[in-house]
């Protein structure tokens, strides 16, 4: 029998992995049936039973009612792995991925990382307990002994990851989350742009026209400033070798050194997704809009504001394309030397046969408005997304809608700061995710689209272009902020900006309504970084007094 941690925090994190193992192998088959969720909950009773009845300091009278309420506790928390698992089936993918082995991809990540987190001995217990799972129907499936294997070759895969030598990382920290008022009327800014497409044929062309007419001036402004910044990343082996340079963009790479003579003031927001009222409430909490005038106004007693966008900005919610998107699209063109809009793996569209699709799944939004506008609609669009930057550098943290690249690809193309514009490095760094493991081997990060990358690899990442510090969005996490490394060497957040328990801009039963919103200012001043997360008030905006898309109902279904 596995024996589990005698730290009851430890034992509790154990058990928790061990279901999500248990309950992977469950669901390989396509079935997690009876008899297999019989053997689970048996061998929660099992594990708890073998656990209190060694725990010396208790009385023995006391642990048959331990056992009784411990076996109860973890068949709860059995439940909601169950639900875990199967909300995996609806998580965005690659137009070009099935979303079965998505998924498979994703319970074997898992699977690797609760592996690595146990011994040895313990290692050959879970094998061992999964043989008797995968038996407990009377059969063992096909599907479930080919998952087997691989994770068991996984295990044994050579890592093959060399580390260079790395000092402390500068100073970065990261301060507790806290309350920002949400005060005041906003900008006269957003009653404008606050309309939803109509259905009446006519009056919807009028106004796409007038929103394609505004992603022509975002194309036109990021044209202009990549002409300016052409050619300053090559040769550059480091964003330190650039420091006391002006903030510039080089393709799709946006980098913006810190001044040694001025402090920073920094709003994050990771995915929107429709979201609008998470985007006005947090454009006002943090008075983007009053501290850029005052830096205007005088920049030396003021600190210079930035507006960093992850990306993500369209599907899920309600008001994406005519409300998040062209939104940001505007602020951008209010501010361009301040607000960064970054592009994320939901603006990405694709053209086959005269045909323009969306190039995740689902695509609520395309799929909405093509029975209403003419298909060089979203041409438009596809040229505007290619347009956005993929990453901004800010000092020597870098900002990103996913991740890292692959290893190999790193190996093969970046040689200087400038190969992180090729074209298959921006898209891997759209789509990845940390993972709780060191390392993960090369074969399990080919597996997906959204593939993982382990703490070292993005260590030995960062530390080759001179950042110390990644924060990003792309994973729907239910705390709205999340460090997911934190160590001497590394610091690197995901951070989620859609969600509300009651937000009305989110379909009701949207798995988003589990997410806490929040965002992320970032303090910068002589050469110290620190970062405070705070919840969003979107509540504020959800209501027609102040959010004019409620107003009147929308004459187009879901998302537009």
């Amino acid at each position: 029998m596995l024996t589990l941690s005698t730290d009851a925090r430890t034992a509790d994190q154990q058990m928790r992995a061990i279901l999500f193992y248990l309950t992977t192998f469950g669901h390989i088959d396509g079935e997690f049936d009876v008899s297999e969720k019989t053997f689970v909950r048996n061998y929660i009773e099992q594990l708890v039973a073998h656990r209190v009845k060694s725990a010396a300091n208790l009385d023995d009278t006391a642990k048959p009612g331990l056992v009784k309420k411990y076996t109860a506790h973890f068949h709860e928390v059995f439940e909601k792995v169950d639900e875990e698992v199967k909300e995996l089936f609806s998580e965005a993918v690659s137009h070009d991925e099935d979303q079965n082995n998505f998924v498979h991809a994703k319970l074997k990540l898992r699977c690797f990382e609760i592996f690595k987190s146990f011994d040895a001995r313990a290692q050959e217990q879970l094998m061992e307990t999964i043989d008797h799972l995968l038996m407990s129907d009377g059969e063992a499936h096909p599907a479930e002994l080919k998952f087997r294997a691989e994770l068991s070759e996984l295990l044994v895969a050579d890592l093959d990851l060399e580390l260079e030598e790395d000092g402390p990382r500068a100073n970065v920290t990261v301060n507790p989350a806290r309350e920002l008022p949400c005060v005041g009327e906003a900008p006269a800014f957003f009653a404008e742009l606050e309309h939803h497409y109509s259905s009446d044929p006519s009056t919807i062309k009028r106004q796409v026209a007038v929103d394609m007419e505004i992603m022509g001036r975002v194309v036109t402004e990021l044209e202009r400033q990549r002409a300016l910044g052409k050619g300053k990343l090559s040769g550059v082996r480091s964003v330190l070798d650039l420091v006391g340079q002006p903030a510039f963009l080089d393709g799709h790479v946006a980098v913006c050194p810190a001044r040694a003579d001025r402090s920073y003031d920094v709003t994050v927001l990771g995915d929107l997704h429709g979201c609008y009222s998470c985007l006005k409430a947090a454009v006002v909490q943090s008075r983007f809009f009053e501290k850029l005038a005052a830096f205007k106004a005088d920049p030396s007693k003021h600190p210079e504001p930035k507006l960093v966008l992850l990306g993500d900005y369209i599907d899920r919610g309600m008001f994406s394309i005519n409300g998040v998107l062209r939104a940001v699209l505007l602020l951008f063109l209010q501010a361009p030397e301040h607000v960064y809009v970054l592009r994320g793996n939901h603006e990405y569209f694709l053209e086959y046969k005269g045909n323009v699709y969306g190039g995740v799944k689902p695509s609520e939004a395309i799929d909405t408005l093509k029975p209403h506008v003419d298909v060089e609609v979203f041409r438009n669009y596809i040229k505007l997304f290619e347009a956005l930057p993929a990453m901004l550098m800010f000092e020597r943290t870098l900002f990103v809608h996913g991740g890292i690249p692959r290893d190999l690809t790193i190996k093969q193309k970046l040689t200087d700061l400038a190969g992180l514009n090729d074209p298959d490095l921006r898209f891997q760094m759209m789509w990845s995710d940390p993972s709780r493991a060191d390392v993960i081997p090369a074969a399990l990060q080919e597996e997906s689209a959204r593939f993982p990358f382990g703490r070292l690899q993005a260590q030995r990442f960062l530390h080759r272009i001179g950042c110390v510090a990644l924060v990003r969005g792309h994973d729907k996490i239910t705390e709205g902020f999340r460090k997911e490394y934190d160590d001497a060497n590394l610091l690197l957040c995901t951070l989620f900006s859609s969600g509300g328990s009651d937000n009305h801009d989110l379909p009701e039963g949207s798995s988003y309504r589990n997410v806490l919103p929040m965002a992320l200012s970032l303090h910068h001043q002589r050469g110290v970084t620190q970062f405070t997360p705070w919840r969003i008030a979107y509540e504020r905006f959800n209501e027609p007094d102040r959010n004019r898309f409620y107003q009147a109902q929308p004459q187009l279904p879901f998302v537009g």
